[in-house]
C-alpha cells in the first residue's frame, strides 16, 4: 500500500517538476502598470538584458497603464500561473485597497518573486514658480489657497501621498490632478500647467539642470551628485512626509516555487551585473536584491504603514 502511495505521489509531482525544470521554454511577458518611460519601465528595462541572458528567453516588457494599476494586475492574474506572465510594479500597489475597491487582494493574490530596487525622486515646480524650497512652496500655497495643483500619477504612490502629507502638515489647499503615469504629467509641469510634482529623478534631472524645471527637494537618503545644491527632505525638516518607491516583481499566487526561485536567482545575478547596475544608477534606482520571503515581508510592512498613513490623511476609498 505504501509503495502504491509513493508511486502515485511521484506520478502527480512529475508534471510539475518537469515543467519547472524545462522552464522557460518561451518568452516571458512582464506586465507593467505604468507607461513607457516611467519609473517601472526604466527599472524593468535596466534589468531586461541580464534577465534574458540568464533565463535564455526574451524578457518582454509590456506597459499597461490604467486604473492605478488594476488593469495590468488583472491581466497578469488572469493568465496561466506558468511563469510566462509576470507583474513588475511599484510599492504603491500594496496601498490600492485602501484607496479604491479592487477586484483582488493586493497581498494574498500575488506571489512575491524579487525586488529590483528603490528609486530616488525630486519634488519639482515649474521654473516660474516663486518657490525655491519646501517652505517657499508652502508660503506660495498659503497665498493662493485652492488655486495650485499637483500631479498624481497613481493613488498610493509617492506622487500622491507626499503632496497630501504636505497639505496635512502645513494646512495648505492644493488640488490633485490625476494622470496615467508620470511622463504625461511631466509634460504639463514643463508647460506650467501643474504647480507641483514628485517625480522620479531619472525623468527630470536633465530638465532641472537645463533650467526647464526647479527642484525643491530630494526624496532619498542623500543629495544627488548632479544636483548638489538641492537639499533632501530631511535637511529641510520634512523627512517625515517621505514615501519612497520600491520596485517588486510578482507572479500569480499559484506560481510553482521552482519557477519563483529560478526568476529570483536570475534577478540576483542581474543586480550583480556591472552593466545593469550602471543602467539602474542612470535611472537613480538603488538595487535591492531580496529573497521572495524578504520581498513579501517588505511589502507587508509597506502595506501596513501606508494603510495607517492613508487613514491619518483621511483619504477614503473610492465608492466607500
Amino acid at each position: 500500500m505504501l509503495a502504491r502511495r509513493l508511486l502515485l505521489g511521484a506520478a502527480l509531482a512529475a508534471p510539475l517538476s518537469a515543467r519547472a525544470q524545462s522552464w522557460p521554454a518561451k518568452p516571458i511577458r512582464v506586465i507593467l502598470p505604468g507607461p513607457a518611460g516611467g519609473l517601472i519601465d526604466v527599472g524593468s528595462r535596466a534589468v531586461s538584458d541580464a534577465m534574458q541572458r540568464d533565463l535564455g528567453q526574451p524578457w518582454l516588457i509590456d506597459p499597461r497603464p490604467g486604473a492605478s494599476g488594476i488593469v495590468g494586475a488583472q491581466m497578469m492574474l488572469g493568465a496561466p500561473a506558468d511563469g510566462y506572465t509576470l507583474y513588475q510594479t511599484v510599492s504603491g500597489h500594496v496601498a490600492l485597497s485602501f484607496l479604491m475597491k479592487t477586484p483582488f487582494d493586493v497581498i494574498a493574490d500575488f506571489q512575491p518573486i524579487a525586488m529590483i530596487g528603490v528609486s530616488t525622486a525630486l519634488v519639482c515646480v515649474p521654473p516660474d514658480s516663486p518657490a525655491n524650497d519646501i517652505a517657499g512652496f508652502v508660503e506660495h500655497a498659503r497665498r493662493h489657497p485652492g488655486k495650485l495643483n499637483y500631479l498624481n500619477s497613481g493613488n498610493g504612490t509617492s506622487t500622491h501621498l507626499v503632496p497630501e502629507q504636505l497639505k496635512l502638515k502645513f494646512g495648505i489647499d492644493v488640488t490633485m490632478i490625476a494622470y496615467k503615469g508620470l511622463p504625461p504629467g511631466v509634460q504639463d509641469l514643463l508647460a506650467s500647467r501643474l504647480d507641483l510634482a514628485v517625480v522620479s529623478s531619472t525623468l527630470v534631472v536633465q530638465h532641472v539642470k537645463a533650467g526647464r524645471l526647479k527642484a525643491l527637494a530630494v526624496i532619498g537618503p542623500a543629495r544627488l551628485d548632479e544636483l548638489p545644491d538641492v537639499p533632501t527632505m530631511t535637511e529641510q525638516g520634512v523627512g517625515d512626509v517621505e514615501v519612497r518607491s520600491f520596485l517588486p516583481l510578482y507572479g500569480q499566487r499559484a506560481l510553482p516555487r521552482p519557477i519563483v526561485d529560478r526568476v529570483n536567482a536570475a534577478m540576483a545575478h542581474a543586480l550583480a551585473d556591472p552593466e545593469t547596475r550602471k543602467r539602474l544608477a542612470a535611472g537613480y534606482i538603488t538595487p535591492l536584491p531580496m529573497t521572495p520571503e524578504q520581498v513579501g515581508e517588505a511589502m507587508q510592512r509597506e502595506h501596513d504603514r501606508l494603510g495607517k498613513l492613508i487613514a491619518q490623511l483621511g483619504i477614503k476609498a473610492e465608492g466607500a
